[in-house]
């Protein structure tokens, strides 16, 4: 039974495939894992390329989402620790390597988590980083302020997956936000592992782009945790702190918009659809352009 289990759904990215791949396998230098790639109805040929593969298990499934093939992978997977790589993404040499040293540290750490390099679309020039804010605390309370980064910059433990649940098939954006609060909910704890380093690439037309999508999900989900404990003032405030934090992080996108007459006038129907969107900055842009 491996280690490790690295997770990589692919939907019309094989052109990506390979360096996603070939990251997961480089870390085998260090500790002992399995690769599985779920090729969820790809149009192109994925499930060919990762064929290519010695020792990559691949399953190809109809078309069901993203979560869905996410859990289609859990499912069939056996280590102990679990990593979701996306296809478009890639892992620094050494980062399970990190994971495994935080791991380490005792039985009662659901989740490792480290950073990410952000990179273009080509995948090597670094825009940005992502993740490395300390969770060892308040973990619960931290992820409703904020999300904490992509996907590929957490390791977690299978057995809290076993009690909490795998990725919730019915939102469309935020599921990992929603599984790590509902790890955290459930006392899971999250340690933070600086030299765990992945690579988030900015692909155009992805999921975080998508403002309306994400607010409404974000909100959602932001909303059912605070739910889950009434009576807690603090669980409020982070919550409105947490939707904040999602305003200006959308912001950047719905700014793109502005820069054309259609794409304002989409911007002017999202956010009369979501007035939570609008901040004074926003606000003060829009009447440059009406």
């Amino acid at each position: 039974m491996p280690e490790f289990s690295v997770i990589i759904p692919c939907f019309n990215q094989a052109h990506l495939l390979p360096k996603a791949i070939e990251s997961a396998l480089e870390q085998a230098r260090d500790v002992d894992l399995e690769v599985i790639v779920i090729d969820d109805g790809s149009p192109d040929d994925a499930s060919e390329v990762a064929s290519r593969y010695a020792g990559v298990t691949v399953i190809r499934q109809t078309n069901a989402g993203l979560c869905a093939a996410r859990n289609r992978g859990i499912l069939s997977s056996t280590g102990r620790f679990l990593l979701f790589l996306d296809s478009d993404d890639y892992l620094r040499p050494g980062m399970l390597a990190a994971a495994a040293r935080g791991f380490a540290r005792g039985d009662e750490i659901a989740v490792v988590h480290g950073y990410a390099d952000v990179v273009d679309e080509g995948g090597e020039k670094i825009i940005g980083e992502s993740g490395g804010q300390d969770l060892s605390g308040d973990a619960f309370h931290s992820l409703l302020r904020s999300s904490f980064g992509p996907p590929v910059t957490f390791v977690v433990r299978r057995e809290i997956l076993m009690r909490v649940g795998f990725f919730d098939v019915s939102l469309r954006s935020c599921e990992d936000w929603d599984l790590w609060l509902r790890v955290a909910g459930a006392g899971g704890k999250f340690w933070l592992a600086p030299d765990m380093r992945s690579v988030y690439r900015v692909v155009p037309g992805s999921m975080s782009k998508n403002v309306e999508t994400m607010w409404r999900t974000g909100s959602t989900v932001l909303r059912k945790h605070a739910k889950l404990h009434p009576g807690c003032g603090t669980c409020r405030e982070a919550r409105d702190g947490g939707l904040s934090w999602l305003s200006l992080f959308l912001r950047p996108s719905l700014r793109n918009l502005l820069r054309t007459p259609a794409g304002a006038i989409k911007a002017l129907g999202i956010l009369l659809r979501n007035p939570g969107l609008l901040g004074r900055q926003l606000a003060w842009q829009l009447r440059q352009v009406f």
